[in-house]
């Protein structure tokens, strides 16, 4: 009668379970969970953000990259034409060179940057140094050599002659 009276109590246990089990299943089912979405559109942010800059007339725009769009949208052309900066998968050329003279310019700092372009610190340095090293290598197309000829106005003035010396 024991073992009767054991088995019974296993099984009303074993019953108890899985009609609990099964109560939490259509609980759950029924559940209507929320999608977490981001909280902003960092890529929507970024483009207004840049648009803000070059849409809100020269003297925004002059005090924000200390230069005229004309004169950025050159830089990018000639830095485009040169082969010596590319766009990437993430990042444009113009978005590179905006934020390139926002910390020369504004003297921004990485951290700054980052939060204005929902960017990682890392990936503001990354960009900073590769339009450095194209902006110095400007130097072949820009910078003529005129040979070993000094021009009569620097040779002739005492202030300029010491320090120009061929």
């Amino acid at each position: 009668m024991d073992s009767k009276i054991i088995h019974a109590a296993c099984m009303r246990a074993a019953v108890t379970v899985i009609a609990t089990g099964i109560a939490i299943i259509k609980q759950e089912r029924n559940i209507n969970y929320i999608l977490r979405e981001p909280r902003i559109n960092a890529i929507a942010q970024r483009e207004f953000y840049m648009d803000s800059i070059l849409n809100r007339g020269d003297r925004h725009y002059v005090e924000q990259i200390r230069i005229k769009p004309v004169v950025l949208y050159n830089l990018c052309d000639v830095l485009t034409s040169h082969d010596l900066l590319r766009s990437t998968q993430n990042v444009s050329i113009r978005e590179q060179v905006i934020m390139f003279l926002q910390i020369v310019g504004q003297n921004q700092r990485f951290c700054f940057i980052s939060d204005i372009y929902y960017r990682f610190v890392e990936t503001i340095h990354r960009y900073f140094r590769i339009v450095l090293k194209t902006v110095l290598k400007l130097y072949k197309h820009l910078i003529k050599d005129l040979g070993d000829t000094v021009p009569a106005e620097i040779m002739n003035n005492r202030r300029f002659y010491p320090y120009f010396k061929v």
